[in-house]
């Protein structure tokens, strides 16, 4: 099948999908992390913002669509190119931006977890230089005419640089990146391999930290389509560029979220276990008809304090538990003096049909004692 003739509704369709796509993970990532009382950190506050960004690159690129963006150069009406033009700097400018904030908010989730030693400066090294190497990106289109408005008025009297000189460093600015993502995809492996955890546990958090092989995926396409920016004919060439740069910061945003996710999914599996496990029907009656009884007995323990340092340990915990959930790793419950027990007797009857040997399970709370220590 040959290409369209109008890219226009096929670049609305895929960047209003990711946008669409990374909001509902970025929504049920704040979730999870309100669910823990933990709130934000400043890696939420960046995805965020990585993600209000994308909004207004790809609202603009929406603008750019209806002036005839994604058609041939000849097909479009010659008044509208300065707006195209200028549009096309801005979107250059916030979709870069949009994309290093993602990859960056990330890479910030892994300095929580990650809290010395040589892993820490290099995540710390990975952020600076991709945000340096990536901040001149965005800046080119601003900087390689003089005046600025020459970029979109090319009548305008003036100098530029070769068109060259940005595709190059474009070039180069996004293999870096992608070479960042796939770094930051590997260290988890590094960070989780000595925790004491089961292997399944390691592999599945693992895998879900992994998931910036994707945005360093797509990282890879994006560069072999920014050399359309030399074509002549670039309103119509240039639309991989526009999807590509749109789906590299959606990606980056739904891989940032899924390690946060894993903790709701294990909480509502394990919620499924409890469920399944307490109000099933049993048939372990005896032969003959008889009942049998079994109580169990379940302790819980809370502790309070009135202690001020005590309580500012605590919020300390509370600040970074959403992360460290994400390793299976749970604050330790207990700074405080006062000790308040319940202890729950739950008593399980199973009885047996004589008929047909059904068995029924019941459990009742049979009582419930309070103890102050």
């Amino acid at each position: 099948m040959g290409r369209p003739e109008d890219y226009g509704p096929t670049i609305n369709a895929v960047i209003w999908s990711q946008v669409g796509a990374s909001l509902f993970f970025l929504c049920l990532r704040l979730y999870c992390k309100f669910k823990k009382r933990s709130g934000l950190w400043w890696d939420d506050h960046v995805l965020i913002a990585s993600w209000v960004t994308l909004m207004i690159a790809s609202a603009l690129t929406t603008w750019n669509v209806a002036l005839g963006f994604g058609k041939h150069v000849y097909q479009i009406n010659p008044v509208n190119f300065p707006q195209i033009g200028l549009n096309g700097n801005v979107i250059s400018t916030i979709s870069i931006t949009s994309a290093v904030w993602s990859k960056t908010s990330f890479a910030m989730t892994l300095l929580r977890i990650e809290e010395k030693g040589w892993t820490r400066n290099l995540i710390w090294g990975a952020i600076v230089s991709m945000n340096v190497l990536m901040g001149l990106n965005a800046m080119a289109a601003w900087v390689q005419c003089t005046p600025i408005e020459k970029y979109w008025l090319p009548q305008t009297p003036g100098k530029c640089w070769s068109p060259k000189v940005a595709a190059y460093y474009g070039v180069f600015a996004a293999g870096y990146s992608a070479l960042m993502d796939i770094l930051l995809a590997m260290l988890p492996w590094k960070l989780i391999w000595g925790l004491q955890m089961k292997m399944k546990e390691k592999i599945g958090v693992g895998i879900a930290m992994s998931m910036g092989l994707f945005a360093g995926g797509t990282s890879i396409v994006k560069c072999t389509t920014i050399p359309t920016l030399l074509s002549g004919d670039f309103t119509y060439d240039g639309s991989d560029l526009v999807i590509w740069g749109t789906v590299e910061s959606g990606v980056t945003i739904m891989a940032a979220s899924i390690p946060v996710l894993r903790v709701l999914i294990r909480d509502v599996a394990s919620t499924a276990r409890k469920y399944y496990g307490n109000s099933g029907t049993r048939t372990n009656g005896s032969r003959f008809g008889g009942d049998l009884t079994r109580t169990n007995t379940v302790t819980v323990t809370t502790s309070t304090t009135r202690k001020g340092s005590i309580r500012r340990k605590w919020d300390k915990l509370a600040d970074d538990r959403s992360d460290k959930s994400i390793l299976g790793v749970e604050p330790e419950p207990g700074f405080g003096k006062i000790v308040r027990t319940n202890e729950i007797v739950v008593q399980y009857d199973t009885r047996s049909d004589v008929e047909g040997h059904n068995g029924s399970y019941e459990m009742d709370q049979m009582d419930r004692m309070n103890r102050m220590v």
